[in-house]
């Protein structure tokens, strides 16, 4: 934080973090032991895998590669103009996604990880934040379409496979193509836009990504994409007693599931019930409601609560310096 904060700026701040901390633990409460019954969700669990623990150990042990990868991406698209330890990186990747919970789709990450980056460097962590999003969003978005493309054309309008097949290899040149023009987009929207132009310290840090830089984030976003369709995928699997290798095509509707949800707004602590319904929607064939349910708790709590939680103590481990 700013070493200059005056008394006044001070309290608020400092009344600023106490609300936050009982807002966050108040909201959790409600969506963890009162809007879904923990005591019930267990049973269920029970019920169903009979005590094995595996399913769960897996999705848990998948949890910190999946913030880990996020912060490698971030600490490598700041590398040239922020110098960044990994703990720091980490730091700021579990700050934000505490602030996050409560913006829509987590847009409030990029103040959280704020905190960790000294004032005069923040207009280039917020753009490595943003590069690092759009790389998320470009390989959830052009996998997630090419799966919907394959799986309506095969399951639903057989006769136009091959369209959709290359419909779906379009989609994904698409969005990768569009993805590395990140650049050139960033230049010209804020050179456009003359109320954009006191951004110029960030239009500049946006636009000055290479190639490589961005192929990087690139990769990592694929990396962590493929960790939580893992989480996801074992869960459900586990849940309905699924056999992959007889039903292999229902893996295509774990990216199909990530891109819906990526393109409704909603609030993180809200999000479980969001991500219930449309899980089941699209395994309404294949898996009870009870299941579908009960697997969205678990990857709602598993990559956003637990991870939320350590970036709240996180939050107040960084101690404001009075004046």
């Amino acid at each position: 934080m700013n070493n200059n904060i005056d008394r006044k700026q001070f309290k608020w701040l400092s009344l600023i973090k106490w609300g936050f901390t009982v807002l966050a633990l108040g909201f959790l409460y409600y969506e963890i032991f009162v809007r879904n019954d923990l005591s019930a969700l267990l049973r269920d669990y029970r019920s169903k895998l009979g005590g094995n623990a595996w399913p769960l150990l897996g999705v848990l042990v998948l949890m910190p590669f999946n913030w880990f990868i996020d912060a490698l991406k971030w600490r490598w698209l700041l590398k040239e103009s922020v110098v960044l330890t990994y703990s720091q990186a980490i730091k700021g990747v579990f700050m934000g996604l505490s602030v996050g919970l409560f913006t829509p789709n987590g847009v409030g990450e990029f103040a959280g990880r704020m905190l960790t980056v000294r004032n005069a460097c923040r207009q280039q962590a917020v753009a490595a934040s943003i590069a690092g999003s759009l790389a998320q969003l470009a390989i959830t978005i052009t996998v997630g379409g090419a799966c919907i493309v394959f799986f309506m054309s095969k399951y639903v309008m057989p006769d136009y496979v091959t369209v959709a097949q290359i419909t779906a290899v379009i989609t994904v040149v698409v969005g990768f193509y569009t993805y590395f023009k990140l650049p050139v987009i960033a230049e010209k929207l804020f050179s456009r836009i003359p109320s954009m132009s006191r951004f110029s310290r960030f239009r500049e840090a946006l636009s000055n990504y290479s190639n490589r830089e961005l192929l990087a984030a690139y990769g990592f976003a694929f990396l962590r994409y493929a960790v939580f369709c893992t989480q996801l995928g074992i869960i459900l699997f586990a849940l309905g007693g699924i056999d992959i290798f007889e039903q292999y095509s229902l893996i295509l509707l774990i990216p199909v599931y990530y891109y819906i949800q990526t393109l409704v707004p909603t609030v993180a602590l809200s999000e479980v019930g969001v991500r219930g319904m449309i899980l089941s929607v699209l395994y309404s064939g294949y898996l009870v409601q009870s299941d579908v349910l009960l697997a969205s708790f678990v990857i709602w709590v598993v990559n956003l609560i637990i991870p939320g939680l350590m970036g709240l103590v996180l939050v107040w481990e960084t101690k404001l310096d009075r004046p």
